[in-house]
């Protein structure tokens, strides 16, 4: 066997192999001895018959299986040899097949992702630091002062008022138009900021088992709920329970039923510890998001675009999971939209691409940069993902072992790792000081 290698500048490789007569012989025998389990030839019980007359009677009809014993075998000898390897297995062409004067295939396969980097030294970001206001841990502070709330149950004849938790019966019908499933029980919580502007108006001063229909008609522009609005819904509330709702005063009483603080301004201390180390690892994830953009757009990457084929159609079928949506073709989703395959199959392959430049991109980092993960750094990763999960580290592993998934995390961590080289490495600019809805806005990428 003689072969040719060359490599093409778009992630492909031309490969061409010639093979002796003698090496056809020998896979046209291997086939026979294959055939012959399973080929029936009268006088003879299957697998019993003599080579030489499966030959006879199956002739050339294995010539396929022949070149493909024969083409597999070639692969496991060559794979080490080739020094740009497949990224799968090629689909060969056979140009000529003889057992007397042998063979030639040819196939162009796919080699794995190529990617140029730039100086990371180079690469400028800019870092973001939160700034904690006062009315920041205030407001966290009432948060933890709602979830300590208490409620007693109101007596008999008195009214629902603003502040009250209601258990309610209900059914709800739009105007000439009746609702399957529309009768509902549930809780409501009066003043809650995510009720519809208004709707609680109609509950205020009811009493205990009054039932109450009224017409309440959503805003025009209602993002909590768009099939919602505009529209004008006939309810029918029965109040079944009325709670007082009755939160505890924020003071050191209060600081010290919640962690054991000494004091009130001990408790404001520590909730602005937790709120810089909550914002500042998110802003810092951001702000490393940020340089490997910049590095993505500085660098040169060769991917071969079957690889982004089969990362798009993964990550179409990961969004339909994630949204709960049946899966799927692609090419029916887009019937299903009103809209051409290519313009959505475009939109996913934009997703793909970024995710398998990012992907070869810390894979480049890790061995340019020379960073490995050691059998201790794996150990104190997951301590510090149990932490994050409040469980034990051994429990943690225990299901890591059951689920085989031991290379992940080690991937996992070494990745972290990567992350913290790169930006440590890039050139940050001085920190801009941003306030908690600024932080609120950039992390959700609603920023302007």
């Amino acid at each position: 066997m003689e072969f040719t290698a060359k490599k093409n500048n778009n992630a492909t490789c031309d490969l061409s192999i010639q093979f002796s007569a003698e090496e056809v012989r020998t896979a046209y025998s291997q086939a026979y001895k294959n055939a012959a389990e399973k080929v029936k030839i009268p006088g003879f019980r299957p697998g019993k018959a003599p080579l030489n007359m499966v030959e006879k009677v199956l002739g050339d009809t294995v010539m396929d299986d022949a070149a493909n014993i024969m083409l597999n075998q070639a692969m496991a000898d060559l794979f080490d040899k080739l020094e740009h390897k497949p990224i799968r297995l090629p689909q060969f062409q056979m140009e000529t097949f003889d057992k007397n004067t042998g063979a030639k295939a040819k196939a162009t396969y796919d080699t794995k992702p190529e990617v140029t980097l730039p100086k990371l030294k180079k690469i400028k970001i800019q870092p973001k630091e939160i700034k904690i206001s006062d009315a920041d841990i205030q407001k966290e502070l009432e948060g933890i002062q709602k979830n300590m709330a208490r409620n007693s149950l109101k007596e008999e004849g008195e009214p629902v008022e603003a502040s009250d938790l209601l258990e309610i019966n209900y059914k709800f019908k739009e105007t000439g138009k009746e609702y399957p499933d529309a009768n509902q029980t549930g809780k409501f919580q009066m003043g809650a900021p995510q009720n519809p502007p208004g709707f609680e108006n109609n509950l205020l001063g009811m009493k205990l088992n009054e039932t109450k229909e009224f017409t309440f008609t959503y805003p025009d522009v209602y993002p909590a709920s768009p099939e919602s609005a505009g529209k004008s819904i006939i309810y029918t509330v029965t109040v079944t329970a009325i709670y007082k709702v009755t939160y505890p005063e924020i003071n050191d009483d209060f600081a010290s039923e919640v962690d054991g603080s000494a004091n009130l301004q001990e408790l404001k201390e520590k909730t602005k510890k937790q709120l810089v180390e909550i914002f500042g690892n998110a802003l810092t994830k951001r702000a490393t998001d940020d340089a490997y953009n910049e590095i993505i757009k500085e660098s040169k990457f060769i991917i071969p675009e079957s690889l982004i084929y089969e990362e798009t159609e993964t990550v179409f079928k990961n969004f339909m999971r994630e949204f709960g949506l049946p899966v799927t073709s692609l090419s029916d989703y887009a019937k299903r939209l009103g809209k051409e395959e290519k313009e959505v199959r475009e939109s996913f392959s934009k997703a793909a691409e970024k995710r398998i430049q990012t992907y070869i991109l810390k894979q480049k980092i890790a061995d340019d940069y020379k960073i490995v993960i050691s059998d201790e750094e794996v150990e104190a990763g997951y301590e510090k993902e149990a932490s994050a999960q409040g469980i034990p580290a051994e429990t943690l592993k225990k299901e890591v072992q059951k689920q085989k998934a031991e290379t992940y995390y080690r991937d996992k961590f070494l990745f972290d790792k990567i992350d913290e080289f790169v930006y440590a490495e890039v050139e940050k600019k001085s920190p801009k000081a941003i306030s908690t809805e600024e932080a609120e806005k950039i992390l959700s990428g609603k920023e302007e």
